[in-house]
Protein backbone atom coordinates (compact mmCIF):
# COMPACT_ATOMS: atom_id res chain seq x y z
CA UNK A 1 0.00 0.00 0.00
CA UNK A 2 1.36 3.44 -0.91
CA UNK A 3 2.15 5.81 2.02
CA UNK A 4 -0.78 8.20 1.34
CA UNK A 5 -3.26 5.34 1.01
CA UNK A 6 -1.84 3.77 4.19
CA UNK A 7 -2.32 7.08 6.06
CA UNK A 8 -5.90 7.44 4.84
CA UNK A 9 -6.66 3.84 5.81
CA UNK A 10 -5.30 4.34 9.33
CA UNK A 11 -7.15 7.64 9.63
CA UNK A 12 -10.40 5.90 8.68
CA UNK A 13 -9.79 3.21 11.29
CA UNK A 14 -9.13 5.90 13.92
CA UNK A 15 -12.37 7.73 13.10
CA UNK A 16 -14.28 4.46 13.13
CA UNK A 17 -12.77 3.70 16.54
CA UNK A 18 -13.94 7.03 17.94
CA UNK A 19 -17.43 6.39 16.58
CA UNK A 20 -17.57 2.94 18.16
CA UNK A 21 -16.42 4.30 21.53
CA UNK A 22 -18.96 7.10 21.32
CA UNK A 23 -21.80 4.71 20.45
CA UNK A 24 -20.70 2.32 23.18
CA UNK A 25 -20.74 5.09 25.81
CA UNK A 26 -24.11 6.37 24.64
CA UNK A 27 -25.57 2.86 24.75
CA UNK A 28 -24.80 2.76 28.47
CA UNK A 29 -27.29 5.54 29.15
CA UNK A 30 -30.27 4.07 30.99
CA UNK A 31 -33.65 4.88 32.44
CA UNK A 32 -32.90 4.05 36.07
CA UNK A 33 -35.61 3.13 38.58
CA UNK A 34 -35.20 4.75 42.01
CA UNK A 35 -37.19 3.73 45.08
CA UNK A 36 -38.00 6.57 47.48
CA UNK A 37 -40.00 6.67 50.70
CA UNK A 38 -42.85 9.14 50.72
CA UNK A 39 -43.70 11.76 51.98
CA UNK A 40 -40.76 13.70 53.42
CA UNK A 41 -40.84 17.26 52.14
CA UNK A 42 -38.58 19.03 51.35
CA UNK A 43 -36.48 15.91 50.78
CA UNK A 44 -39.07 13.89 48.87
CA UNK A 45 -42.31 15.38 47.52
CA UNK A 46 -44.07 12.52 45.76
CA UNK A 47 -47.07 14.57 44.60
CA UNK A 48 -44.72 16.79 42.57
CA UNK A 49 -42.16 14.11 41.66
CA UNK A 50 -39.65 16.47 43.23
CA UNK A 51 -37.82 17.31 46.44
CA UNK A 52 -34.19 17.88 47.33
CA UNK A 53 -33.17 14.21 47.14
CA UNK A 54 -35.09 13.54 43.93
CA UNK A 55 -33.68 16.56 42.11
CA UNK A 56 -30.17 15.88 43.42
CA UNK A 57 -30.31 12.34 42.04
CA UNK A 58 -31.80 13.55 38.78
CA UNK A 59 -29.01 16.10 38.25
CA UNK A 60 -26.12 13.87 39.32
CA UNK A 61 -27.28 10.89 37.26
CA UNK A 62 -27.91 13.16 34.26
CA UNK A 63 -24.17 13.90 34.30
CA UNK A 64 -23.72 10.17 33.69
CA UNK A 65 -26.30 10.39 30.88
CA UNK A 66 -28.95 8.50 32.85
CA UNK A 67 -32.56 9.52 33.37
CA UNK A 68 -34.73 8.38 36.28
CA UNK A 69 -38.17 7.05 37.11
CA UNK A 70 -39.11 7.19 40.80
CA UNK A 71 -41.15 4.51 42.55
CA UNK A 72 -42.68 5.97 45.72
CA UNK A 73 -43.41 3.60 48.61
CA UNK A 74 -44.02 3.89 52.38
CA UNK A 75 -40.64 4.80 53.90
CA UNK A 76 -40.23 1.57 55.86
CA UNK A 77 -40.52 -0.48 52.66
CA UNK A 78 -37.84 1.30 50.65
CA UNK A 79 -35.10 -1.31 50.96
CA UNK A 80 -37.46 -4.30 50.62
CA UNK A 81 -38.92 -2.82 47.45
CA UNK A 82 -35.45 -2.03 46.11
CA UNK A 83 -34.43 -5.67 46.62
CA UNK A 84 -37.46 -7.37 45.13
CA UNK A 85 -38.55 -5.01 42.36
CA UNK A 86 -36.81 -4.13 39.12
CA UNK A 87 -35.08 -1.17 40.75
CA UNK A 88 -31.57 0.20 40.41
CA UNK A 89 -31.26 2.56 43.38
CA UNK A 90 -32.87 2.88 46.82
CA UNK A 91 -32.82 6.28 48.51
CA UNK A 92 -32.37 7.45 52.12
CA UNK A 93 -30.82 4.27 53.50
CA UNK A 94 -28.19 3.22 56.04
CA UNK A 95 -26.80 -0.05 57.37
CA UNK A 96 -29.49 0.16 60.08
CA UNK A 97 -32.02 -0.70 57.38
CA UNK A 98 -30.15 -3.94 56.77
CA UNK A 99 -28.23 -2.73 53.72
CA UNK A 100 -24.76 -4.29 53.28
CA UNK A 101 -22.11 -1.54 53.56
CA UNK A 102 -20.62 -2.41 50.18
CA UNK A 103 -23.97 -1.66 48.53
CA UNK A 104 -24.17 1.88 49.92
CA UNK A 105 -22.90 5.02 48.23
CA UNK A 106 -21.17 7.79 50.11
CA UNK A 107 -23.68 9.83 52.17
CA UNK A 108 -25.49 12.37 50.00
CA UNK A 109 -27.98 13.97 52.44
CA UNK A 110 -28.02 14.81 56.15
CA UNK A 111 -31.12 14.77 58.36
CA UNK A 112 -31.17 16.53 61.74
CA UNK A 113 -33.86 15.72 64.28
CA UNK A 114 -34.41 18.48 66.84
CA UNK A 115 -36.76 19.52 69.63
CA UNK A 116 -38.69 22.72 68.86
CA UNK A 117 -40.82 25.01 71.00
CA UNK A 118 -42.45 28.40 70.44
CA UNK A 119 -40.46 31.34 71.78
CA UNK A 120 -43.60 33.09 72.99
CA UNK A 121 -44.50 30.03 75.08
CA UNK A 122 -41.34 30.64 77.12
CA UNK A 123 -40.77 26.93 77.71
CA UNK A 124 -37.42 26.03 79.27
CA UNK A 125 -35.77 22.73 78.41
CA UNK A 126 -32.03 22.32 78.24
CA UNK A 127 -31.72 18.55 78.44
CA UNK A 128 -33.72 15.54 77.31
CA UNK A 129 -34.90 14.71 80.81
CA UNK A 130 -36.78 18.05 80.87
CA UNK A 131 -39.21 16.56 78.34
CA UNK A 132 -40.69 14.37 81.07
CA UNK A 133 -42.77 17.30 82.32
CA UNK A 134 -43.83 18.71 78.94
CA UNK A 135 -46.40 17.80 76.30
CA UNK A 136 -44.39 16.40 73.41
CA UNK A 137 -45.36 15.24 69.93
CA UNK A 138 -42.95 13.31 67.69
CA UNK A 139 -42.87 11.32 64.47
CA UNK A 140 -43.89 7.68 64.39
CA UNK A 141 -41.43 5.33 66.17
CA UNK A 142 -39.33 8.26 67.40
CA UNK A 143 -38.99 6.61 70.81
CA UNK A 144 -37.32 3.63 69.11
CA UNK A 145 -35.18 5.61 66.69
CA UNK A 146 -33.83 8.52 68.72
CA UNK A 147 -31.91 6.56 71.33
CA UNK A 148 -32.32 5.38 74.89
CA UNK A 149 -32.02 8.81 76.53
CA UNK A 150 -35.00 10.10 74.59
CA UNK A 151 -36.94 6.88 75.18
CA UNK A 152 -36.34 7.16 78.92
CA UNK A 153 -37.45 10.80 78.91
CA UNK A 154 -40.83 10.06 77.32
CA UNK A 155 -41.68 6.51 78.40
CA UNK A 156 -43.69 7.59 81.46
CA UNK A 157 -44.88 10.89 80.01
CA UNK A 158 -48.66 10.68 79.57
CA UNK A 159 -48.53 13.82 77.44
CA UNK A 160 -46.24 12.22 74.84
CA UNK A 161 -47.73 11.14 71.50
CA UNK A 162 -46.41 10.02 68.12
CA UNK A 163 -48.10 10.81 64.82
CA UNK A 164 -47.28 9.66 61.27
CA UNK A 165 -48.70 12.92 59.83
CA UNK A 166 -45.85 15.37 60.26
CA UNK A 167 -47.83 18.35 58.99
CA UNK A 168 -50.27 17.75 61.84
CA UNK A 169 -47.37 17.76 64.32
CA UNK A 170 -46.37 21.22 63.15
CA UNK A 171 -49.96 22.48 63.22
CA UNK A 172 -50.35 21.36 66.83
CA UNK A 173 -47.19 23.20 67.90
CA UNK A 174 -48.10 26.41 66.06
CA UNK A 175 -51.55 26.62 67.66
CA UNK A 176 -50.13 25.84 71.10
CA UNK A 177 -51.67 22.40 71.57
CA UNK A 178 -48.28 20.94 72.54
CA UNK A 179 -45.15 22.33 74.17
CA UNK A 180 -42.53 20.62 72.03
CA UNK A 181 -42.38 18.95 68.64
CA UNK A 182 -39.58 16.50 67.80
CA UNK A 183 -38.81 16.12 64.09
CA UNK A 184 -36.30 16.88 61.36
CA UNK A 185 -35.52 20.60 61.20
CA UNK A 186 -36.04 20.88 57.45
CA UNK A 187 -39.37 19.05 57.53
CA UNK A 188 -40.51 21.47 60.25
CA UNK A 189 -39.31 24.45 58.23
CA UNK A 190 -41.16 23.22 55.14
CA UNK A 191 -44.50 22.54 56.84
CA UNK A 192 -44.43 25.66 59.02
CA UNK A 193 -44.00 27.79 55.89
CA UNK A 194 -46.79 25.91 54.14
CA UNK A 195 -49.13 26.49 57.12
CA UNK A 196 -48.25 30.11 57.98
CA UNK A 197 -47.06 31.35 54.58
CA UNK A 198 -43.60 32.38 55.76
CA UNK A 199 -40.61 30.99 57.66
CA UNK A 200 -41.23 30.47 61.37
CA UNK A 201 -37.60 29.85 62.33
CA UNK A 202 -37.29 33.21 64.10
CA UNK A 203 -40.32 32.35 66.22
CA UNK A 204 -39.06 29.06 67.65
CA UNK A 205 -36.37 27.76 69.96
CA UNK A 206 -34.43 24.78 68.63
CA UNK A 207 -32.55 22.21 70.70
CA UNK A 208 -30.35 19.78 68.75
CA UNK A 209 -30.20 16.95 71.30
CA UNK A 210 -29.79 14.29 68.63
CA UNK A 211 -26.91 13.41 66.30
CA UNK A 212 -27.26 13.96 62.59
CA UNK A 213 -28.18 11.04 60.37
CA UNK A 214 -26.20 10.74 57.14
CA UNK A 215 -28.09 8.82 54.48
CA UNK A 216 -26.72 6.98 51.47
CA UNK A 217 -28.23 5.36 48.38
CA UNK A 218 -28.25 1.59 47.83
CA UNK A 219 -27.05 0.33 44.44
CA UNK A 220 -27.28 -3.09 42.82
CA UNK A 221 -24.55 -2.22 40.29
CA UNK A 222 -21.18 -1.58 41.94
CA UNK A 223 -19.80 0.16 38.84
CA UNK A 224 -22.76 2.53 38.70
CA UNK A 225 -22.31 3.29 42.41
CA UNK A 226 -18.65 4.16 41.89
CA UNK A 227 -19.60 6.48 39.02
CA UNK A 228 -22.29 8.08 41.17
CA UNK A 229 -19.85 8.69 44.03
CA UNK A 230 -17.43 10.46 41.71
CA UNK A 231 -20.17 12.53 40.06
CA UNK A 232 -21.73 13.46 43.41
CA UNK A 233 -18.38 14.58 44.83
CA UNK A 234 -18.03 16.97 41.90
CA UNK A 235 -21.66 18.09 42.09
CA UNK A 236 -21.51 18.80 45.84
CA UNK A 237 -19.02 21.64 45.33
CA UNK A 238 -20.82 23.15 42.36
CA UNK A 239 -23.05 26.19 42.05
CA UNK A 240 -25.88 23.89 40.97
CA UNK A 241 -25.75 22.15 44.36
CA UNK A 242 -25.93 25.45 46.23
CA UNK A 243 -28.89 26.49 44.10
CA UNK A 244 -30.65 23.25 45.03
CA UNK A 245 -29.99 23.87 48.75
CA UNK A 246 -31.38 27.38 48.41
CA UNK A 247 -34.40 26.24 46.40
CA UNK A 248 -35.51 23.94 49.22
CA UNK A 249 -34.32 26.36 51.95
CA UNK A 250 -32.42 23.67 53.81
CA UNK A 251 -31.29 24.46 57.35
CA UNK A 252 -28.11 22.64 58.27
CA UNK A 253 -26.82 21.53 61.71
CA UNK A 254 -24.09 24.19 61.84
CA UNK A 255 -26.78 26.85 61.46
CA UNK A 256 -28.75 25.26 64.27
CA UNK A 257 -25.73 25.28 66.54
CA UNK A 258 -25.07 28.94 65.70
CA UNK A 259 -28.48 29.83 67.14
CA UNK A 260 -27.50 28.70 70.65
Amino acid sequence: MVPWADFKFKESLLILGYLVVGLSFHSQAKELVLVAGWEKPPYVIASENAGFEIELMRQVLAKLEHSITVLYVPYGRTYETFLHENADIGLTLTVKAGVPPNSLSQPYVVYQNVAISLKNANIKFDKLSDLKALSVIAFQNASKILGSSFANAVESNLLYIELPDQRRQVEMLLIGSVDVVVMDINIFNYFSQAIRGSSQMENVNVQSFFPTTRYSAAFKDAALMAEFDTAFTQFSVSEAYQQLVQKYQLVYPDLIQANH
